[in-house]
Protein backbone atom coordinates (compact mmCIF):
# COMPACT_ATOMS: atom_id res chain seq x y z
CA UNK A 1 0.00 0.00 0.00
CA UNK A 2 0.75 3.50 -0.69
CA UNK A 3 0.56 6.84 1.48
CA UNK A 4 -0.89 8.33 -1.80
CA UNK A 5 -1.19 11.67 -0.31
CA UNK A 6 2.31 12.35 1.51
CA UNK A 7 3.92 10.83 -1.86
CA UNK A 8 1.99 13.55 -4.24
CA UNK A 9 2.31 16.28 -1.37
CA UNK A 10 5.46 18.12 -2.48
CA UNK A 11 4.44 17.94 -5.71
CA UNK A 12 1.16 19.89 -5.94
CA UNK A 13 2.60 22.56 -3.26
CA UNK A 14 5.36 23.49 -5.94
CA UNK A 15 2.46 23.66 -8.45
CA UNK A 16 0.15 25.38 -5.81
CA UNK A 17 2.65 28.18 -4.16
CA UNK A 18 1.70 28.87 -0.77
CA UNK A 19 -1.13 27.14 -0.55
CA UNK A 20 -1.72 25.28 3.10
CA UNK A 21 -0.47 21.54 3.33
CA UNK A 22 -4.52 21.25 4.99
CA UNK A 23 -6.16 22.36 2.13
CA UNK A 24 -3.52 20.62 -0.62
CA UNK A 25 -4.09 17.39 1.31
CA UNK A 26 -7.91 17.69 1.32
CA UNK A 27 -7.93 17.70 -2.43
CA UNK A 28 -5.89 15.56 -3.19
CA UNK A 29 -8.16 13.29 -1.43
CA UNK A 30 -11.00 14.37 -3.12
CA UNK A 31 -9.13 14.35 -6.13
CA UNK A 32 -8.86 10.76 -5.73
CA UNK A 33 -12.64 9.91 -4.74
CA UNK A 34 -13.72 11.92 -7.88
CA UNK A 35 -10.84 9.47 -10.30
CA UNK A 36 -11.81 6.75 -9.23
CA UNK A 37 -15.88 7.17 -9.26
CA UNK A 38 -15.55 8.41 -12.70
CA UNK A 39 -13.25 6.22 -13.98
CA UNK A 40 -14.39 2.75 -12.54
CA UNK A 41 -10.53 2.06 -12.77
CA UNK A 42 -10.67 0.29 -9.56
CA UNK A 43 -11.78 -3.20 -10.03
CA UNK A 44 -12.34 -5.86 -7.29
CA UNK A 45 -13.92 -9.33 -6.57
CA UNK A 46 -15.23 -9.89 -3.60
CA UNK A 47 -14.69 -13.31 -1.81
CA UNK A 48 -18.26 -15.32 -0.92
CA UNK A 49 -20.64 -13.44 0.25
CA UNK A 50 -23.13 -15.43 2.75
CA UNK A 51 -26.72 -15.54 1.43
CA UNK A 52 -29.71 -16.21 3.97
CA UNK A 53 -32.90 -17.91 3.66
CA UNK A 54 -35.08 -15.34 4.09
CA UNK A 55 -33.90 -12.72 3.52
CA UNK A 56 -33.37 -10.70 0.16
CA UNK A 57 -30.64 -8.62 1.22
CA UNK A 58 -26.60 -9.64 0.84
CA UNK A 59 -23.86 -6.73 2.91
CA UNK A 60 -21.60 -6.14 0.21
CA UNK A 61 -17.86 -6.32 1.59
CA UNK A 62 -15.85 -3.77 0.46
CA UNK A 63 -11.98 -2.50 1.16
CA UNK A 64 -12.36 -0.19 4.37
CA UNK A 65 -12.67 3.50 3.31
CA UNK A 66 -14.23 3.01 -0.16
CA UNK A 67 -17.48 3.03 -1.78
CA UNK A 68 -19.27 0.41 -4.58
CA UNK A 69 -19.25 2.39 -7.67
CA UNK A 70 -20.68 -0.04 -10.47
CA UNK A 71 -21.52 -3.38 -10.19
CA UNK A 72 -20.21 -5.85 -13.21
CA UNK A 73 -21.36 -9.09 -12.52
CA UNK A 74 -23.04 -10.92 -9.98
CA UNK A 75 -22.41 -14.81 -9.22
CA UNK A 76 -24.60 -17.43 -7.06
CA UNK A 77 -23.87 -20.94 -6.37
CA UNK A 78 -21.47 -20.28 -9.92
CA UNK A 79 -24.33 -19.06 -11.92
CA UNK A 80 -24.51 -15.60 -13.26
CA UNK A 81 -27.33 -13.12 -11.78
CA UNK A 82 -29.44 -11.05 -14.00
CA UNK A 83 -29.20 -7.49 -13.24
CA UNK A 84 -33.04 -5.65 -13.08
CA UNK A 85 -34.60 -2.72 -11.67
CA UNK A 86 -35.17 -2.51 -8.09
CA UNK A 87 -39.19 -1.85 -8.79
CA UNK A 88 -39.20 -5.44 -10.37
CA UNK A 89 -38.19 -7.34 -7.18
CA UNK A 90 -40.55 -9.82 -6.60
CA UNK A 91 -42.73 -11.02 -3.06
CA UNK A 92 -42.14 -14.58 -3.62
CA UNK A 93 -39.52 -17.50 -2.55
CA UNK A 94 -37.57 -19.37 -4.82
CA UNK A 95 -33.68 -19.96 -6.32
CA UNK A 96 -32.61 -16.27 -7.04
CA UNK A 97 -31.75 -15.62 -10.70
CA UNK A 98 -31.26 -11.52 -10.81
CA UNK A 99 -30.60 -9.05 -8.31
CA UNK A 100 -30.46 -4.73 -7.96
CA UNK A 101 -28.15 -2.55 -5.65
CA UNK A 102 -29.23 -0.43 -3.05
CA UNK A 103 -29.01 3.06 -3.44
CA UNK A 104 -25.98 3.37 -1.45
CA UNK A 105 -24.31 0.52 -2.98
CA UNK A 106 -23.45 -1.12 0.19
CA UNK A 107 -26.48 -4.13 -0.19
CA UNK A 108 -27.00 -6.72 -2.97
CA UNK A 109 -31.11 -7.36 -3.10
CA UNK A 110 -32.12 -10.60 -4.75
CA UNK A 111 -34.86 -10.99 -7.03
CA UNK A 112 -36.59 -13.29 -4.77
CA UNK A 113 -36.70 -14.21 -1.39
CA UNK A 114 -34.12 -17.25 -1.30
CA UNK A 115 -35.67 -20.77 -0.11
CA UNK A 116 -32.51 -21.66 1.73
CA UNK A 117 -28.91 -20.64 2.70
CA UNK A 118 -25.70 -19.99 0.01
CA UNK A 119 -22.45 -19.95 2.09
CA UNK A 120 -20.27 -22.17 0.51
CA UNK A 121 -21.60 -21.12 -2.66
CA UNK A 122 -22.70 -17.49 -1.91
CA UNK A 123 -22.72 -14.87 -4.39
CA UNK A 124 -19.13 -13.66 -5.70
CA UNK A 125 -19.34 -9.70 -7.51
CA UNK A 126 -17.00 -7.96 -9.96
CA UNK A 127 -17.28 -3.99 -9.52
CA UNK A 128 -15.77 -1.04 -9.23
CA UNK A 129 -15.07 1.18 -6.72
CA UNK A 130 -14.03 4.41 -5.40
CA UNK A 131 -11.80 5.54 -2.46
CA UNK A 132 -13.80 7.81 0.35
CA UNK A 133 -11.76 11.17 1.53
CA UNK A 134 -10.70 9.11 4.88
CA UNK A 135 -8.66 6.82 3.14
CA UNK A 136 -4.92 7.33 3.60
CA UNK A 137 -3.28 4.52 1.36
CA UNK A 138 -3.72 3.12 -2.59
CA UNK A 139 -2.83 0.03 -3.30
CA UNK A 140 0.86 0.05 -5.21
CA UNK A 141 -0.33 -0.67 -8.24
CA UNK A 142 -3.29 1.48 -8.69
CA UNK A 143 -0.84 4.18 -7.15
CA UNK A 144 1.34 3.05 -9.73
CA UNK A 145 -0.62 3.67 -12.55
CA UNK A 146 -2.96 6.47 -11.43
CA UNK A 147 -0.41 8.83 -9.64
CA UNK A 148 -0.53 11.43 -12.17
CA UNK A 149 -4.43 11.78 -12.56
CA UNK A 150 -4.65 12.23 -8.82
CA UNK A 151 -1.90 14.89 -9.12
CA UNK A 152 -3.45 16.80 -12.29
CA UNK A 153 -6.96 16.87 -10.81
CA UNK A 154 -6.15 18.24 -7.44
CA UNK A 155 -3.43 20.68 -8.78
CA UNK A 156 -6.22 22.01 -11.20
CA UNK A 157 -8.88 22.47 -8.45
CA UNK A 158 -6.22 23.83 -6.45
CA UNK A 159 -5.58 26.49 -9.33
CA UNK A 160 -9.30 27.29 -9.87
CA UNK A 161 -9.86 28.31 -6.37
CA UNK A 162 -11.12 31.93 -6.02
CA UNK A 163 -9.39 34.86 -4.78
CA UNK A 164 -6.32 33.04 -3.52
CA UNK A 165 -2.58 33.77 -3.91
CA UNK A 166 -1.90 30.64 -6.04
CA UNK A 167 -4.83 30.53 -8.39
CA UNK A 168 -4.07 30.18 -12.12
CA UNK A 169 -7.51 29.53 -14.16
CA UNK A 170 -4.89 29.17 -17.54
CA UNK A 171 -3.06 26.54 -15.67
CA UNK A 172 -6.26 24.90 -14.08
CA UNK A 173 -7.83 24.22 -17.41
CA UNK A 174 -3.94 22.57 -18.76
CA UNK A 175 -4.33 20.46 -15.82
CA UNK A 176 -7.89 19.74 -15.49
CA UNK A 177 -7.74 18.63 -19.17
CA UNK A 178 -4.47 16.19 -18.49
CA UNK A 179 -6.65 14.81 -15.99
CA UNK A 180 -8.97 13.61 -17.79
CA UNK A 181 -6.39 12.80 -20.40
CA UNK A 182 -5.08 10.23 -17.50
CA UNK A 183 -9.04 9.41 -17.22
CA UNK A 184 -10.31 8.14 -19.85
CA UNK A 185 -6.56 6.36 -20.20
CA UNK A 186 -7.29 4.38 -16.69
CA UNK A 187 -11.09 3.71 -17.84
CA UNK A 188 -9.96 1.68 -21.18
CA UNK A 189 -6.93 -0.26 -19.52
CA UNK A 190 -9.92 -1.53 -16.83
CA UNK A 191 -12.05 -2.33 -18.92
CA UNK A 192 -9.12 -4.52 -21.25
CA UNK A 193 -7.91 -6.15 -17.78
CA UNK A 194 -12.08 -6.92 -16.62
CA UNK A 195 -12.57 -9.96 -14.57
CA UNK A 196 -14.77 -12.37 -16.91
CA UNK A 197 -18.03 -14.01 -16.29
CA UNK A 198 -17.64 -17.80 -16.36
CA UNK A 199 -21.07 -19.07 -16.69
CA UNK A 200 -22.49 -21.86 -15.43
CA UNK A 201 -25.16 -23.34 -17.52
CA UNK A 202 -27.97 -25.73 -16.05
CA UNK A 203 -29.09 -28.55 -18.28
CA UNK A 204 -31.58 -27.62 -20.90
CA UNK A 205 -30.93 -23.83 -20.52
CA UNK A 206 -29.01 -21.32 -22.12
Amino acid sequence: MTAYVDELLAEAAIAAPGCPEPLIERMLRTAASDFYRASYAWRINTDLLSVRAGSREVDIELPTNTIGVKVYWAKLAGKVLSPIAARNLADGNGPPRGYAVSPDSSMLLLDVIPDRNYQMDGVELHLAVAPTTALVDLPDHLFAAHRDGILYGAISRLLAMPNVGWANLTDAGTYMAMMRTEQAKASRESEALQAPITRVVSYGGI
